[in-house]
Parts: structure tokens; C-alpha cells; sequence
């Protein structure tokens, strides 16, 4: 262990000499203390050794470091996973967050509910600015109603607009971008066999950022407005 040697204490400030006249003073033979005491003082901070605290350095015993100032809350902030997590804690939603997938949310079956539905909050774009939200059940649309969801869709984004509703098909978004569409008969056979979901999405650009409330109250309509349109999906289509 390195034994750290103190410091030489100054002389009181009304007796304290500067580097050039204690030099001066020593040249002319003057060796009083308060000359020696300037002297060691001026070469303790010239010569110190290397781990030795200098003045303009402070140690963690002597100036404790100030924690990093908290962002302003009426400034916009730049869109993240974790603005995405605060609202889902302060709303008291179980949310997982996946390294690819984003943040998501899983809502469990309720008295008023007959399907559980998961939310999926990700953000995209070469600026990471775009918010992409997707909500879907895990209720399954059968084949024969596959036409009967297709007018629900369409008469709620005649009405609404956003979230956007549509019918996913899992043999067509697991398709290869490198794989060729189906012919004609085998897309019309594969919708009469292959059963899909009601699946509602949102998207929205962030270039300047965005204020946490704001974030927080858009998230909020989102699932609010999904819920409308899983009890239409029930109650008037049985879908």
C-alpha cells in the first residue's frame, strides 16, 4: 500500500508569500519559516507525485461527485424504450422489453373480455423517431368469417381512422420478400383453409421529440380506443 504523503499546510493568507518572492527572498538569504513554508508549498504543487491530489482535483473524499441533473419535464424528449416503460409502469401494466421486438404489454382476460390481447410498442426509422404500435388478440378469426372481418375493418377505418384495423393472414406475412406470390387458386384455397386476427396498428413520427405527457396521453387513446373496437368485434360481428 502507497502511503500518501499530506499536503504542506500554507501559512495563514495575511502572511502568505507568492512563488517569486519567496524565491526572491531566499536568494537574498532571507530562510525564515513563512519563505520555507512558500518554498515547499510551490514545490509540492510543481512536483508532486503522479497519484498525489493536486488543487484543481478534487478526491472522492474531499468533493463527492454531484449526480447528473435530470432532463427538464417541459422539454420534449427524444423518443425511447424507456419513455415507453415509464408509461407502462405508471399505468401498472406488465411489461416485458424484447431486443427485438420492443416494449410489450400482454393484457389479461377481464369480466368484460373474451379474448387477451398483447400490444407491441417499437420504435423504427433511420432517426429511431417513428413510434409503431400493434395491438392484436389471440382470438382467431376461422376461415368462414374471413369476409364478415374484412367489412368490420373497413367500416371502422371509414369511421375512425387510427388505429388502423385490419385482417392479418400468417401464411402471407411469413412469406420471404425473396418468395413470389402465390397463384390465384392457391391464395383462394389457403384463405378458405387458414384462419387469421383482428389486428389494429398505429404509427407516428417523433423528429423534434416528444413531451412525456404527450406520449403518455397518445399511448392512453390508443388502448383505450382498441378496447372499442374489441367489443364491436363481439358484441355487433362475433368476431
Amino acid at each position: 500500500m502507497t502511503r500518501r504523503i499530506p499536503r504542506p499546510t500554507p501559512p495563514p493568507e495575511e502572511e502568505a508569500l507568492s512563488q517569486e518572492e519567496a524565491v526572491q527572498r531566499h536568494a537574498d538569504g532571507d530562510h525564515s519559516p513563512e519563505v520555507l513554508a512558500a518554498l515547499n508549498l510551490a514545490a509540492w504543487d510543481a512536483f508532486h507525485a503522479p497519484w498525489e491530489p493536486t488543487l484543481t482535483e478534487p478526491t472522492m473524499a474531499d468533493e463527492p461527485l454531484e449526480p447528473a441533473p435530470l432532463p427538464d419535464p417541459a422539454l420534449p424528449r427524444p423518443l425511447t424504450l424507456d419513455l415507453l416503460q415509464t408509461w407502462a409502469d405508471k399505468a401498472g401494466y406488465s411489461a416485458f422489453q424484447h431486443p427485438n421486438r420492443g416494449l410489450l404489454v400482454d393484457f389479461r382476460y377481464g369480466l368484460a373480455a373474451d379474448r387477451c390481447v398483447e400490444l407491441r410498442a417499437r420504435i423504427s426509422g433511420k432517426g429511431e423517431d417513428i413510434l409503431l404500435l400493434q395491438l392484436c388478440p389471440d382470438r382467431r378469426v376461422p376461415p368462414q368469417d374471413f369476409t364478415r372481418a374484412l367489412r368490420l375493418c373497413n367500416d371502422w377505418n371509414q369511421e375512425y381512422r387510427w388505429p388502423r384495423a385490419s385482417v392479418e393472414q400468417e401464411y402471407r406475412s411469413a412469406r420471404s420478400k425473396d418468395e413470389e406470390d402465390p397463384a390465384p387458386e392457391v391464395q383462394v384455397a389457403r384463405e378458405a383453409t387458414h384462419s387469421g386476427r383482428l389486428v389494429l396498428d398505429f404509427q407516428v413520427r417523433f423528429s423534434e421529440g416528444i413531451h412525456p405527457a404527450g406520449l403518455e396521453a397518445i399511448l392512453d387513446d390508443v388502448v383505450s380506443t382498441s378496447w372499442d373496437f374489441w367489443r364491436l368485434a363481439q358484441d355487433k360481428w362475433g368476431l
